[in-house]
């Protein structure tokens, strides 16, 4: 076994596994084992016991909101594998950081990725924002149909043709089945 996204080894305890426990749960999960180097070789740990109370105690204390976990002796006894599942109340934060694995390593979430999990966290997806600035236009669609398939005239009879006007939705809801109606076209065309 290595060190992938989603397993991590620690040979001791010390405080960077809460980094990787706050990345595992803003994103897919994973495991942690304690007491095995990077290298997957098991050190084993003087007593696990106590080391179950201490991760216990520190990912209580140091993680907001309070993560899903499991831990479990491994190995005689010997190891600790920490189970964190990924969570529904994202950003997972450790010292007011957000963190995300990036291979095997684990960084701090950048300013856009944590806006992410903020939105995540409560549901909500970018494309599901309500946009200030509605002056939207179709010139480059309209662009794009002229070249790919001779549409010369380009007015509202072309966006019902295409499935792209909708009478009946909210302003809302039309331009996000519009926008997604776009992203199709341009594949086809692309």
């Amino acid at each position: 076994m290595r060190e992938t996204r989603t397993i991590e080894f620690k040979e001791m305890i010390t405080n960077t596994f809460l980094k990787t426990v706050s990345a595992f749960s803003n994103y897919d999960g994973g495991e942690i084992f304690l007491g095995i180097d990077d290298n997957g070789n098991i050190k084993g740990l003087p007593d696990v016991k106590q080391a179950c109370l201490d991760i216990e105690n520190k990912i209580n204390d140091s993680i907001t909101p309070q993560p899903d976990y499991t831990l479990e002796l491994q190995n005689n006894d010997r190891t600790i594998k920490l189970t964190v599942k990924s969570g529904f109340q994202k950003p997972y934060l450790y010292k007011s950081k957000a963190y995300k694995r990036n291979d095997t390593a684990t960084i701090e979430a950048d300013t856009l990725e944590l806006s992410r999990l903020i939105l995540e966290g409560k549901n909500i997806r970018f494309e599901e924002l309500p946009c200030k600035d509605q002056e939207l236009t179709f010139d480059t669609l309209c662009q794009k149909l002229k070249e790919y398939i001779q549409i010369e005239t380009f007015n509202q009879d072309t966006l019902k043709t295409l499935n792209l006007y909708y009478i009946t939705a909210p302003p809302d809801i039309t331009m996000r089945l519009v926008f997604w109606r776009i992203k199709i076209i341009f594949r086809e065309l692309i």
